[in-house]
C-alpha cells in the first residue's frame, strides 16, 4: 500500500515522465493554449499598428501629396548614383571637400570632351560596336547634369551659398550639353548631311543656346528624340539660370558680411 501510495504521489507531481511522447504532447498543448490566449492581444496590437500607419499616411498625403514625394525620391536616387556626387563624398571623407571639387570635375570633363571631339575619327568609328558604347558614355554627362538640375530644383533645401558661382556653373553645363551631344551624334552618324567635328560642335551649341532642335539631324525616330531631349535639357538649365538670377526659387542668397 505504501509503495502504491508513493507511486501515485509521484505520478501526480510529474505526470509527463511516463514517456517522451507524453512529454511532447503536453508541451504542444501548453504552446497551443498560450497561443490561443495571446492571439486576441496580438490582433489588437496589429490593428493599432495598421491604424497608426494609415493615419500617418493620410497626414503625409494631406501635406506632401503623392507624386511630388515619389518624384523627389526617384530624383534623389539617381543623383546619389552620379559620378560627381561620389567624388564629392570621397573627398569629404578625407576632409578635402569643398566647392573646388565640383569645379575641377566640371573643368576636367569639359577638357576631356573637347579632346575627344578634336581627335574623333568618325569614318573609323561609325558602324563599330564600340561607337555605340562611346555614344552612351558621351550621353552620360548630359544625363548627370539633368539629374543634378532636377535635384537642385526639387530636392535640395537651404539657401544658395553663392548665386554667382551657381550661375557660372549652369552656363558651363549648357556648354557641356552641346559638346557631349555633338560627340554622341558624330559617333552614331546622326548628322545629315555629315558634319566635321567643328561644325558639329557649332551646330550643337547653337541648338542649346537658341533652345531649338537641330536642323542638321538625320531622319529617324531616335535622332529626333535625342534632339528634342537636348533642347529640353537646355530649357531646364535656362529656367534654373533665370530662377537663380531673380531668386524665384525662394531659397535666397546666404549673405556673408565678412
Amino acid at each position: 500500500m505504501c509503495g502504491n501510495g508513493n507511486q501515485n504521489t509521484f505520478s501526480i507531481i510529474s505526470p509527463t515522465n511516463e514517456s517522451p511522447a507524453a512529454d511532447l504532447q503536453v508541451v504542444r498543448q501548453q504552446r497551443e493554449l498560450r497561443f490561443m490566449t495571446e492571439l486576441p492581444h496580438r490582433f489588437v496590437a496589429v490593428r493599432h499598428w495598421i491604424a497608426s500607419l494609415l493615419f500617418r499616411f493620410r497626414i503625409y498625403l494631406k501635406y506632401r501629396g503623392l507624386w511630388f514625394p515619389v518624384s523627389q525620391w526617384l530624383i534623389g536616387q539617381g543623383y546619389r548614383a552620379s559620378l560627381g556626387r561620389w567624388l564629392n563624398l570621397a573627398f569629404d571623407r578625407r576632409s578635402l571637400g569643398g566647392p573646388w571639387i565640383s569645379e575641377a570635375y566640371q573643368f576636367l570633363v569639359i577638357l576631356a570632351g573637347l579632346a575627344w571631339l578634336a581627335f574623333i575619327d568618325r569614318p573609323l568609328l561609325v558602324g563599330l560596336w564600340w561607337s555605340r558604347a562611346g555614344a552612351l558614355l558621351a550621353f552620360y554627362r548630359p544625363l548627370e547634369i539633368f539629374l543634378f538640375s532636377l535635384h537642385w530644383l526639387l530636392v535640395a533645401e537651404g539657401p544658395v551659398k553663392a548665386y554667382r558661382r551657381s550661375l557660372i556653373g549652369f552656363l558651363l553645363n549648357l556648354c557641356e550639353i552641346g559638346v557631349f551631344f555633338a560627340i554622341g551624334y558624330l559617333l552614331l552618324d546622326w548628322f545629315d548631311p555629315p558634319l566635321t567635328p567643328l561644325r558639329a560642335l557649332s551646330a550643337s551649341l547653337r541648338s542649346v543656346f537658341t533652345f531649338s532642335p537641330l536642323s542638321e539631324i538625320a531622319a529617324g525616330s531616335l535622332p529626333k528624340i535625342a534632339a528634342v531631349v537636348q533642347v529640353g535639357m537646355a530649357w531646364l538649365l535656362g529656367a534654373l539660370i533665370l530662377a537663380n538670377v531673380v531668386g524665384a526659387i525662394g531659397r535666397g542668397e546666404q549673405a556673408n558680411s565678412e
